[in-house]
C-alpha cells in the first residue's frame, strides 16, 4: 500500500468520524477482537471510551482526533516546502495529544503517526537510530491487533531492512544476518495480524451478504 493510501484511509476515516459513520466505543466493547498469538478469535477489550449523549464518540475523543488530522495535513504542507524539520515537529505533536489506548480510535490514530514519524526519520533525517527506538517503545505497549498495529510491524521491518543494507556496505555480515531475521520476523507479524483481521471479517460476514455479492 503507498503512503498516499495509507494516508487517505487515515484522514477519511478521521473525516467521517463526526457525522458517526464510524463505529462507536460501545460497539467496540462488544466486538470480538481476533489475537494471532492465541486459538482464540477473541480478545478482552482494553476499550474503556468515554461516550457522547447517544452513546457515540466523545467530544473530548473527536477534538483529539481532529487537532491529528489538521497536524497531518500541517506536517504535508511543510513536506512539500522542504521543511522536514516542522513536518517532523507536527506528527510528534499528535504523539503529544492524550491519545489514550483506551479509545481504539486513539490508539490507531497515535500508532499511525508513530510509523510515520519514524519513516520521516529515517528517510528526511537519515537517523535510524532513532526511528527503530520510536517504532519499539510504541509497539512495546502492545497495542490491539488493527490494520494501524500490523503496519507498524511492517514499518518495523523496512527500518531493519534498510539497516540490513547499511551493515552489508560496512562489512558486518554477521550482524547483518542477525537484523534480516529480525525484520523477517517483523514483516511475518504484520502478515499474521492482517490474515486474523481478515478471517476474522470473512466470519462475521451474513450468509445474506455473501449471497448477494455473488449474484449477477
Amino acid at each position: 500500500m503507498t503512503r498516499e493510501l495509507e494516508r487517505g484511509l487515515a484522514l477519511l476515516t478521521l473525516a467521517l468520524l463526526p457525522l458517526g459513520l464510524v463505529a462507536s466505543c460501545a460497539g467496540e466493547r462488544a466486538r470480538p477482537r481476533p489475537d494471532p498469538g492465541s486459538g482464540s478469535s477473541e480478545v478482552p477489550c482494553r476499550c474503556e471510551c468515554p461516550e457522547g449523549p447517544k452513546g457515540g464518540l466523545s467530544t473530548a475523543l473527536l477534538s483529539r482526533l481532529a487537532t491529528a488530522r489538521a497536524l497531518h495535513h500541517q506536517a504535508d504542507l511543510l513536506l512539500s516546502r522542504g521543511d522536514n524539520d516542522g513536518a517532523i515537529a507536527k506528527v510528534r505533536g499528535i504523539l503529544a495529544l492524550d491519545l489514550d489506548p483506551r479509545w481504539p480510535e486513539a490508539e490507531e490514530v497515535r500508532l499511525d503517526a508513530t510509523a510515520r514519524v519514524a519513516k520521516l526519520l529515517a528517510d528526511k533525517k537519515k537517523d535510524l537510530a532513532a526511528a527503530l527506538a520510536l517504532v519499539d517503545a510504541e509497539l512495546a505497549n502492545k497495542p490491539r491487533p488493527s490494520f494501524y498495529s500490523a503496519n507498524l510491524h511492517s514499518t518495523r521491518g523496512d527500518l531493519l531492512e534498510i539497516k540490513v543494507k547499511t551493515l552489508d556496505a560496512a562489512g558486518k555480515k554477521a550482524e547483518a544476518k542477525k537484523t534480516a531475521r529480525e525484520a523477517l520476523a517483523a514483516f511475518e507479524r504484520s502478515i499474521t495480524i492482517n490474515k486474523v483481521l481478515q478471517e476474522t471479517l470473512r466470519s462475521t460476514t451474513p450468509r445474506d451478504s455473501k449471497k448477494t455479492g455473488g449474484q449477477r
